[in-house]
């Protein structure tokens, strides 16, 4: 296998290449568990952080924005690095612990805004799991700017049923969302 440059790797996560993914883990993986666990956290917490910047850089890679100027070991350590910072501040355990952090302020990090928005994501992402499967297939249609009509006739129901079907399905998932104890945290 080729080593692995910026590029390849680059081109491996937008493409979901198993291999690339795999090869990113093994090499990259071991520094975000040192520190992870260096920092009150479990291997099982370095996972989750890891396999949640990989997620973020596929979905900055998707929407065109992801601009790496350093190397990418560096660039996924400061996202994973924020990351458990984050989960650390929010829990407020042992805060005071944080000191390994300091020495690494100055490298490239993701902004508040962007791990605000994938808390989001994942809390939408569990409420609209729990949808009935009817509900999710319209409102994945609905996300996909089908109109109403159009999902009606893939459906073969009426226009008016998808519009009530829709409105309730949404209507569901907001409550779903709402009622989750983590909505506060990250509205």
């Amino acid at each position: 296998m080729e080593p692995l440059t910026k590029e390849i790797i680059i081109k491996g996560i937008r493409n979901q290449d198993k291999t690339i993914l795999k090869a990113i883990y093994y090499t990259y993986f071991p520094v975000v568990k040192k520190i992870v666990q260096d920092n009150m956290g479990s291997e099982e917490d370095a996972k989750d952080v890891f396999q949640e910047a990989i997620i973020i850089i596929y979905r900055r890679i998707k929407e065109g924005n992801l601009e790496i100027h350093t190397s990418f070991k560096t660039y996924i350590y400061s996202i994973c690095r924020f990351m458990w910072k984050k989960e650390l501040a929010v829990s407020k355990e042992n805060i005071d612990n944080l000191t390994v952090f300091l020495e690494y302020e100055n490298l490239p990090d993701v902004n508040i805004d962007e791990y605000k928005k994938h808390k989001q994501y994942k809390l939408y992402q569990k409420h609209f799991r729990k949808l009935e499967k009817g509900c999710r297939k319209t409102l994945k249609m609905f996300l996909k700017n089908k109109s109403l009509q159009e999902i009606a006739e893939k459906l073969d129901l009426s226009y008016d049923y998808i519009r009530i079907k829709k409105r309730r399905c949404k209507e569901q998932l907001i409550r779903y969302i709402k009622e989750d104890s983590e909505y506060n945290r990250w509205k």
